[in-house]
């Protein structure tokens, strides 16, 4: 069964202008250096998390700190209670970890972060966490009952 919890996140920033030392530069990538995570949301667009602004003089650096909230899902079948929501084809294949995309779940626009093997981060403006932590709740409960139906017959 997917496990769900709300981290608390460090200060994001939000970053325009020419890739920083460490960025990744490959389409919705993500990588950590130093203790920070970077994501690539465009071609001159990042989200660090772990930084602050004044890390980076040379772009266009603003403090989003309070602009999401995060749940993480742990378990082997974390991606399927994604599905569920996401139009995004989630297999290991084609969405490994490392991997990051600006997406819709559940209709409600969010950040999908494929963090390690069997943990998803879902980051998701504060206006609609409260919808996607109960969609999410939903949909676990949803996987874990089709699961449970399976070993019945």
């Amino acid at each position: 069964m997917a496990l769900l919890h709300e981290p608390a996140l460090p200060p994001q920033v939000s970053v325009r202008g020419r890739p920083q030392s460490g960025f990744p530069l490959e389409p919705n990538t993500a990588t950590e250096v130093g203790g920070r995570l970077m994501l690539w949301l465009g071609p001159d667009e990042w989200l660090v998390i772990g930084a602050v602004e004044a890390d980076y003089p040379e772009a266009a650096a603003v403090d989003v700190s309070a602009n999401r909230v995060a749940f993480e899902l742990t378990s082997d079948g974390a991606e399927n209670v994604i599905a569920q929501g996401c139009s995004l084809d989630l297999h290991p294949s084609v969405f490994p970890p490392g991997r990051c995309a600006q997406t819709l779940l559940a209709r409600a626009p969010v950040i999908l972060l494929h963090a390690e093997d069997e943990t998803w981060r879902v980051l998701v403006r504060p206006s609609y966490a409260n919808y996607v932590r109960a969609w999410l709740e939903d949909a676990i409960e949803g996987v874990t009952s089709l699961r449970s139906n399976r070993f019945r017959h």
